[in-house]
């Protein structure tokens, strides 16, 4: 897991800290709060680089207290004490102090410390927690009354075409998250609520599942909405890493946007005939779905796994399948992938449908950090 929960933990363990210790300053002192990570050391003080953006010199003097907490707390009850020795670039902070007029810096009077190596440690715990009880599949319908979200889930290890609908019920103090409009990376999810939460959106769930599996109670959930884009290319700006495409559905020009997380892909002509075979609703030649050996097809590990290609290597007229995430201009996405040597693909959508499928899309696989 990426920084995102971190974060909410951290905020909720500021929260009990303040009202531990009193809430001293008013707003006219400009008492603060930043949090981000120790850049750099010196003596007497440390730089801050705040999750809102800017750097911050953090000032220490003689009364300072440094607690260090292990990730997740949600008080002080587990802290220790600790010297300004104890800190180390990359260690996440909330200070306390006072800004000056500038706002470039701040007289701390506390600072809460989760260090790199413990925040290390908890992440991969984390991510393998993930991988043992977690739950993914597209939301076909939402239940405000009882607050439960019908998803088709893949049964695993089966094959990507055999999925079966479960129900997930939120646990008691669950917690929501949601992709960012045009952003590719899990630790800009952002805190959301279940009325976000529609139909066709994709979805992953940590929590623990009913015996016969048609039931699962979430402690986290992570929801966005996708898009597969087939179309074609006009332009390509290799330098600022835009492509000007034309939606094949709508006949409409889309500006594809990339970052470093965005991946390029060439399919192979049998990867590109086998996902042709699965967008037109069948399996694969001389496998069935319940076929011994069908269980090897995973998809998304095929996708990874396709030969990179260079931006630059794209040439108008070049058919695309664009993976994306909703964004805030109809008229634009950020790419998460884009697949290339999709010819076959395309021409396997099913009569009088616009949709394009390349199989189950796993929600932050391909998000930079790894996602959940």
């Amino acid at each position: 897991m990426t920084k995102s929960f971190m974060f909410l933990s951290l905020m909720v363990l500021w929260a009990g800290s303040a009202l531990a210790q009193g809430s001293g300053a008013t707003s006219s002192s400009q008492s603060v709060r930043p949090i981000g990570v120790v850049t750099k050391l010196q003596a007497g003080s440390f730089t801050l680089r705040t999750d809102a953006g800017p750097d911050l010199l953090v000032v220490l003097g003689d009364a300072v207290s440094f607690v260090r907490v292990p990730p997740g707390a949600t008080n002080l009850n587990a802290s220790t004490k600790i010297a300004m020795s104890d800190i180390s670039s990359g260690d996440r902070v909330l200070v306390r102090g006072r800004v000056s007029e500038d706002q470039k810096s701040i007289v701390a009077t506390s600072v809460i410390v989760m260090t790199k190596s413990d925040l290390a440690g908890a992440r991969e715990a984390e991510r393998l927690d993930w991988q043992r009880r977690s739950i993914s599949g597209t939301v076909q319908a939402v239940n405000p009354d009882t607050r439960e979200i019908t998803v088709m889930a893949r049964a695993a290890p089966t094959p990507p075409k055999s999925t079966h609908p479960v129900i997930i019920a939120l646990g008691a103090n669950a917690v929501l998250l949601r992709y960012a409009p045009d952003s590719v990376r899990f630790s800009d999810a952002k805190p959301s609520s279940f009325e976000q939460i529609k139909v066709g959106d994709q979805m992953r769930a940590l929590g623990t599942k009913s015996d016969d599996g048609s039931r699962f109670t979430a402690e986290k959930l992570v929801s966005g909405s996708f898009r597969n884009l087939g179309a074609t290319v006009v332009s390509v700006d290799a330098q600022s890493g835009a492509i000007a495409v034309k939606d094949l559905a709508s006949g409409q020009p889309i500006l594809v946007r990339t970052n470093a997380d965005s991946k390029l892909h060439r399919l192979s002509p049998a990867l590109a005939r086998l996902l042709a075979t699965l967008n037109a609703g069948g399996t694969p030649a001389g496998k069935s779905g319940s076929e011994p050996g069908n269980e090897s097809l995973d998809v998304q590990q095929m996708l990874e796994r396709a030969p990179a290609q260079d931006l630059a290597e794209l040439k108008p007229g070049d058919p695309l399948i664009v993976v994306s995430t909703e964004g805030a201009k109809p008229s634009e996405v950020m790419a998460i992938d884009i697949l290339t040597g999709v010819e076959p693909i395309l021409a396997a959508r099913p009569k009088g449908s616009n949709q394009v499928m390349v199989g189950p899309w796993s929600l932050g696989m391909n998000a930079g950090e790894g996602g959940p």
